[in-house]
């Protein structure tokens, strides 16, 4: 696994590569939170993720968990954003995958009629291979996030 720079949550305005996708749950932000702080529950609803836990704390800004999505590798994460009901982020410490120098994701939810709306960034430094396949892996991003929503709405419900 190679190292990845961490980034801080001005990345996510300043990084070369964003992609931003929002959707709704029909469940209250505390109920969304509590599910993005289950590390060993996301493989249920996020798509292509087989495997995730938490390997330093369990939450919480410092704290690290490690996650494996099929055919995109293995990746290190630092939570740098952690308010309950509000915003989940992490930056990407280690990984895999050849696409990314730096990586973060942030999940900020809002109170709407009838549930909540997830905003989700991710935000990359590319590497060489990433900049040529930037727009496949900007498409890959938004499908695999909008394919999250509903999984995690029917998760939430069971």
């Amino acid at each position: 696994m190679k190292q990845l720079a961490p980034t801080d949550l001005a990345f996510f305005d300043t990084a070369p590569m964003q992609v931003r996708v929002s959707g709704t749950v029909a469940a209250p932000p505390a109920a969304v939170f509590a599910a993005f702080a289950d590390a060993g529950g996301w493989p249920r609803w996020f798509p292509m993720m087989h495997r995730a836990a938490w390997t330093r704390g369990d939450g919480g800004v410092g704290a690290e968990r490690t996650v494996a999505l099929r055919l995109l590798g293995r990746f290190e994460e630092r939570i740098i954003a952690w308010t309950p009901g509000v915003r989940f982020a992490f930056t990407m410490i280690g990984s895999t995958s050849p696409f990314a120098a730096q990586m973060a994701e942030d999940y900020q939810l809002a109170e709407v009629a009838g549930g909540t709306r997830i905003d989700w960034i991710m935000a990359a430094r590319p590497s060489a291979l990433g900049r040529v396949g930037g727009p496949a892996l900007a498409a890959i991003s938004r499908r695999l996030f909008r394919g999250a929503v509903p999984r995690l709405a029917r998760h939430l419900r069971a």
